[in-house]
């Protein structure tokens, strides 16, 4: 049998090896695993790609998801006696093994996002299983026994560090030793030669393991064991052990055994020699779900809009029983977006499609764009479905990702729920992925590969044959648009809707109106001597709702204490030295009173590389005293409210508030326990979280991204205030959200006061065709930095004529190119940044051709431009 394999080297893109597999290894390998093979003078890791017996592939040809064969092989598998190869080692990890769907995910992703297919296929493997192998050298018996002496100065040192430390890779031994990596290796080398020294291989040691916990037993029955105890008399621990686990027959922790006895483990070994206790290896999974404890829920009855939606789903659904994944011609009928206002009744409806789809014997994947969604959201799901449910998120820690990793794997999980990684999940029978709040730009990942977990979803989604749900209160204008020309289902929740008891005492659902939304004029505030940065609409709301005993939420989406510090003479404003960012003063410590935190000058931070220093008292330009900061932040509303309302419990949440694991769940249990009346926040509050007692929100500034140059700026404006708007009034009517905004003639402010998604999209795709941004071409984003910014901007008008060149080669004349032109974010970590965008209906044929230099990032379909 011969393997096929990518292996995880540098020798050239996507370099596929063949490999002889031994037969211990013929019933256990499998396409898809993770293995060891030698490569040169080192051992490398690869992920099998193909299986061939000598007479024809092992897979199935009907099996439409047998991967097809990276390259045409020379080897004739014909042949009755097989070249020489090299044997292929191990496999790395039996546990994990990638599968078909995963596989073909990872080639579209590697062509679609133009990344190397190993870097996508990494995506796929859970953290911490990758290994490296490392050289390294060992004295021999001769080199034991030579005089030291007789050596030169340089062979001498590693003789004696190798005799005395061991074997040792040859990172230690430069660390240990002077001279040149050159001088070096000659130096092994010469050894070597003389039969000193030879090489050996160390491998890394993985950091995510299954965790083995030690059970200890009898061995023997407990009267051979009471009999057993007059032979400890002069032996008190092993005597104390034994009589332990003569009261407690059931397997026990070692660790808990030996506590409880008042023993070591010098006894435990002792009892085992003796043949009395035996010691079992039991695998204990790390379940990040253990702390949740949820009572089981009932489905409540559906509004009729509910109704109608599911109705379309649960049809849908059923279709999939004995259904092909290749079957292609009713993809559209399975792909839904899903549109209901804020509170209308999405959740619950994903929950029924996902109980469907269990019942089929299928599995489910649910996305979220924010670790503060997946908390809310794994309680719902655990309450419904208990024990069936698997975590993937960032948060957790390296081995309970790998331990979810592989439930879902082995199916003992039927369901995944997390952010954006998660879409990578090894789901062998996949029948249902949901993607909420789909308009979500975390969805698009920041660093290679830049991946969009919403269109990697449908292509999955087409691969496994799977229903697709994109469900949204504001989708976004890309998915909107599909469903208009019926790339998409549309099904639409127009009202908001809770639950309620009747007279017959049976629960029904009723529609409660969306929260009154008030637009504030802050230029009229201004010009009325109203200095504070609430407005007296806001401070009045704020007073009422503390009166009612209901709880408020103030967004903005700004952390810190204010937005920048600058000279009020000159106008200079103090920036990143290392940035092009002007740095953010803060001014909280953890768990600081208000009154301390005044007192303190605090820091400026900047938010892109962490740089931190004290304000300057005086303004470094021009010597002025008169330097202060400006604008606001979360912090700073945090303050203003301790003023205000001085007995009000106010609880913040955004980044700086969440550095350790488990402030997500820590927060959002206090907020709905009611042990804090104000929640102030930035947008990791604003969407999805269902807060029954919020009866105001108040958006403090909500001009702050509307201006940025990016096309998206008013779509961003739109879908954060409506996404915070709809956090109030989810139990009862009466609630109000207040707006605060210097352009509330602005379409974005205008669109959110009506909540009136229709009127903003006839807008915004008005605009999007006039200028010819998406949906209506794609967008491919070149960006280069370097040290120098004359440099950077040589490259990307380099970068520019080749493109140029190509587009009009390749291309219909209907392409244009924006740039080159600084970043928006020009210099960032002491690199300048250039960018220029391509802006083409199928910018694919260019792509296919142009070669890029070393240095430049390349963003498909980019969800912003700065």
């Amino acid at each position: 049998m011969t393997a096929e394999l990518l292996a995880d080297v540098a020798v050239g893109a996507d370099a596929v090896f063949t490999y002889r597999v031994l037969p211990p290894l013929h019933s256990v390998i499998q396409v898809g695993h993770l293995v060891w093979a030698p490569l040169r003078q080192r051992h490398v890791q690869g992920i099998v790609l193909e299986l061939y017996t000598w007479g024809g592939s092992l897979h199935n040809p009907d099996d439409p998801l047998s991967p097809p064969r990276l390259r045409s092989d020379s080897l004739n598998r014909s042949n009755a006696h097989p070249p020489t190869l090299r044997d292929l080692i191990d496999i790395a990890d039996p546990d994990v093994s990638l599968t078909p769907a995963q596989i073909r995910l990872a080639r579209w992703i590697s062509e679609y996002y133009r990344v190397s297919l190993y870097e996508a296929l990494s995506l796929m493997l859970p953290p911490g299983v990758t290994r490296e192998s490392e050289t390294s050298w060992r004295a021999t018996v001769e080199g034991h026994s030579a005089t030291l002496g007789a050596l030169p100065p340089g062979e001498r040192d590693v003789l004696y560090l190798l005799r005395r430390s061991g074997e040792m890779t040859e990172r230690d031994l430069r660390r240990r030793l002077r001279g040149s990596d050159a001088e070096l290796q000659a130096i092994y080398a010469a050894l070597r030669e003389r039969g000193l020294i030879e090489r050996g291989m160390i491998l890394s040691r993985a950091r995510a393991r299954p965790r083995i916990e030690r059970l200890v037993r009898l061995a023997v029955s407990p009267d051979e064991a009471r009999a057993a105890l007059e032979t400890l008399a002069r032996a008190p621990r092993q005597r104390a052990l034994a009589a332990y686990l003569i009261d407690h027959p059931e397997p026990a922790p070692a660790s808990e055994a030996l506590a409880a006895a008042a023993a070591d483990t010098g006894a435990l070994r002792a009892l085992e020699r003796r043949g009395l206790v035996e010691v079992i290896a039991h695998e204990v999974w790390r379940d990040p779900l253990m702390h949740i404890s949820a009572l089981p829920d009932t489905p409540p009855a559906l509004s009729p809009a509910q109704q109608k939606a599911w109705d379309e789903i649960a049809r849908v659904i059923d279709c999939l029983k004995g259904s092909s994944p290749n079957d292609d011609t009713d993809a559209v009928q399975r792909r839904f977006l899903l549109y209901g206002v804020t509170g209308s009744g999405k959740t619950e409806l994903y929950l029924r499609a996902i109980a469907r789809v269990l019942r089929l014997g299928r599995q489910a994947l649910v996305l979220t764009p924010e670790i503060a969604l997946t908390t809310q959201l794994v309680r719902r799901f655990a309450a419904r479905f208990p024990g069936r449910l698997a975590v993937l998120h960032s948060e957790l820690a390296t081995g309970e990702r790998y331990d979810q990793w592989r439930r879902l794997r082995r199916g003992d999980a039927s369901i995944a729920i997390g952010s954006r990684s998660a879409v990578f999940a090894p789901l062998p029978d996949l029948g249902l992925i949901i993607v909420d709040e789909e308009h979500e730009p975390s969805y698009k990942h920041d660093a290679a590969p830049r991946y969009h977990a919403r269109d990697v979803a449908q292509r999955l989604a087409a691969i496994t044959g799977s229903v697709l749900i994109l469900g949204s209160a504001t989708p976004s204008v890309e998915s909107y648009a599909a469903s208009r020309t019926g790339h998409l289902r549309l099904l639409e929740l127009p009202d908001r809707v809770a639950m309620a008891t009747g007279p017959d005492g049976l629960p029904y659902t009723r529609r409660l109106p969306l929260p009154q939304v008030i637009v504030v004029d802050m230029r009229r505030e201004l010009a009325e001597n109203n200095r504070s940065i609430f407005s007296r609409a806001l401070q009045k709301a704020l007073a009422e709702t503390l009166e009612r005993d209901e709880q408020a939420i103030l967004f903005l989406n700004r952390r810190g204490s204010a937005s920048f510090y600058m000279c009020r003479d000159c106008g200079y404003v103090i920036t990143c030295p290392n940035c092009s960012s002007p740095l953010t003063l803060h001014q909280e410590a953890s768990g600081q009173p208000s009154s301390a935190r005044s007192a303190s000058p605090g820091l400026l931070v900047c938010h892109t590389c962490n740089h931190r220093e004290l304000p300057p008292a005086i303004c470094p330009h021009c010597w002025s005293s008169r330097v202060k900061s400006f604008g606001i932040g979360t912090q700073r509303v945090v303050d203003e409210i301790a003023t205000l309302f001085p007995d009000a419990r106010v609880l913040r949440w955004d980044r700086d508030s969440v550095g350790r694991k488990g402030d997500h769940d820590r927060l959002l249990d206090q907020f709905l326990h009611h042990e804090a009346d104000v929640l102030v926040g930035t947008q990791m509050i604003a969407k999805g979280l269902d807060l029954p007692m919020v009866g105001l929100v108040g958006v403090v500034v909500a001009d702050t991204g509307l201006y940025l140059p990016d096309f998206r700026a008013g779509e961003r404006t739109f879908q954060l205030l409506t996404q915070v708007a709809g956090r109030a009034g989810r139990r009862a009517e009466g609630a109000k959200s207040i707006i605060q905004t210097y352009t509330p003639e602005h379409y974005a402010i205008r669109a959110a006061q009506e909540h009136h998604y229709h009127a903003f999209y006839e807008e915004e795709i008005a605009f999007r065709r006039q200028t010819g941004y998406p949906p209506f071409t794609r967008l491919v984003r070149f960006v280069y930095s370097a040290g120098s910014d004359v440099r950077a901007r040589r490259a990307a008008e380099s970068l520019a004529d080749e493109i140029r060149v190509q587009a009009t080669k390749r291309l219909t004349t209907d392409w244009s190119l924006i740039g080159p032109a600084p970043a928006f974010f020009h210099v960032q970590r002491n690199r300048y940044r250039w960018h220029l965008i391509l802006r083409a209906v199928d910018p694919t044929p260019l792509l296919n051709v142009l070669l890029l230099p070393p240095g430049w990032v390349i963003d498909i379909d980019p969800v912003h431009v700065l």
